[in-house]
């Protein structure tokens, strides 16, 4: 089953509440920091 995950996004404008992931730019196991 597929694992949802909810990511912060930058203010995409008024009206947009969602975006899709088009593409992934790290790998498994990378660490991510915010």
């Amino acid at each position: 089953m597929a694992q949802v995950l909810e990511f912060k996004l930058p203010d995409l404008g008024e009206g947009l509440t969602e975006a899709e992931i088009v593409r992934w730019l790290v790998e498994v196991g990378d660490v991510v920091a915010i």
